[in-house]
């Protein structure tokens, strides 16, 4: 299943994919938005959201779920272009029905409206169809919602955390965060950090003299301790640093994404990106960001690679998950890079953990 995940008015939105939420019920509209927080993998606000159906053989079946943050006012360029851009989407993965819900509260019913128009002629142009139109304030237990275009549908949502796509979506081991701001925190700068205290060592303690098999070593050593509960202190930090910052170590770990391996090493990636200053903490956020788009975790692969993109703008390895994030590629096309990882730690003389289910 895709979803196409939130980021700053500034920025256009992102595709991303995640697992498959199987059959779902359209007729029960308070249902269906319900579900949303978990096919989002948050609680969305102020947003538009599509939920894009595949109506050909037997029940609906969500295809992919998509999400643009609404900016104040009236509906403008921004909207239009990410409107087009999931429009283009629904297209190219030949979807066939789109059930559209804006979660909104402060705007008034005419922008809902206007919104609700220019996603219609859109998704026409594309040979789309928009089943429905409903509108809610916030995606909560007992909030009311209704429908547009002349839906005489309403009711009041029912818990979204015991909805059957939540429970199955916990219980698969994926996390529904409460909100957008928790998921940017993922990756904030650690306040608790003296980042001029790494900046001065990354400056003066001298650059690792190891071969790149060693570096590799070292960085799969501490990913280990860190699984242990042993964080790594500043000098650690700055050698983990400097071997991140070599390419072919680099490009060996992206294989960890689909080892038994990756949750671990996403925590020591999470690690770095909050502690390191910039540019550094470029490389262990690309890392990230990588590692969450290839298992399907669009909106934490967007924040990541947001975060990789600001620290150094020139990233090319960010950059290129950026543009495919945004393009709406899906996973297992990026995935292919890990088993590149595998063949450059294999002349690297280091042996990785297997992929999962051995392929």
């Amino acid at each position: 299943m895709a979803t196409i995940h939130p980021d700053p008015p500034e920025r256009p939105t992102n595709p991303a994919v995640l697992p498959d939420v199987g059959p779902v019920r359209i007729d029960d509209p308070g249902d269906l938005i319900a579900a949303i927080p978990a096919m989002l993998g948050f609680r969305p606000t102020g947003s538009l959201v599509l939920v894009c159906l595949d109506c050909r053989d037997g029940p609906f079946l969500v295809r992919a779920v998509m999400r643009h943050g609404l900016p104040d006012g009236a509906v403008g360029p921004l909207d239009r272009e990410a409107i087009e851009r999931m429009s283009l989407v629904c297209a190219r993965e030949e979807i066939d029905a789109v059930v559209a819900v804006i979660v909104d509260e402060a705007r008034a019913r005419g922008m809902h409206n206007a919104l609700a128009d220019e996603l219609d002629l859109h998704l026409v142009d594309h040979g789309v169809e928009l089943l429905a139109v409903h509108v809610v304030p916030a995606i909560d237990v007992g909030r009311p919602w209704h429908g547009l275009f002349g839906d005489p549908r309403r009711g009041l949502l029912p818990d979204p955390v015991s909805s059957g796509v939540a429970v199955a979506q916990v219980l698969g081991g994926r996390a529904i965060r409460s909100s957008r701001q928790e998921l940017e925190a993922v990756v904030a700068r650690d306040p608790n950090r003296d980042r001029a205290r790494l900046t001065e060592l990354l400056r003066e303690r001298p650059a690792l003299r190891t071969s790149p098999r060693d570096q590799l070593e070292l960085v799969l050593t501490r990913i280990a301790a860190l699984s242990s509960g042993e964080r790594p202190d500043d000098r650690e930090i700055v050698d983990l640093a400097r071997a991140l910052s070599t390419p072919r170590v680099r490009d060996a770990l992206l294989s960890l994404t689909v080892t038994a391996e990756a949750d671990a090493a996403e925590q020591l990636w999470i690690l770095l990106t909050r502690a390191l200053p910039d540019p550094e903490r470029a490389e262990p956020a690309t890392l990230l960001g990588y590692s969450a788009y290839a298992r399907g975790d669009g909106p934490l692969a967007g924040v990541a690679l947001v975060a990789a993109l600001e620290s150094n703008p020139r990233h090319r390895l960010a950059g290129m998950l950026d543009a495919a994030l945004q393009s709406g590629i899906r996973p297992d096309a990026v995935s292919e890079l890990a088993f590149t990882g595998f063949e450059e730690s294999a002349k690297l003389g280091v042996r990785m953990p297997p992929p999962v289910g051995g392929g």
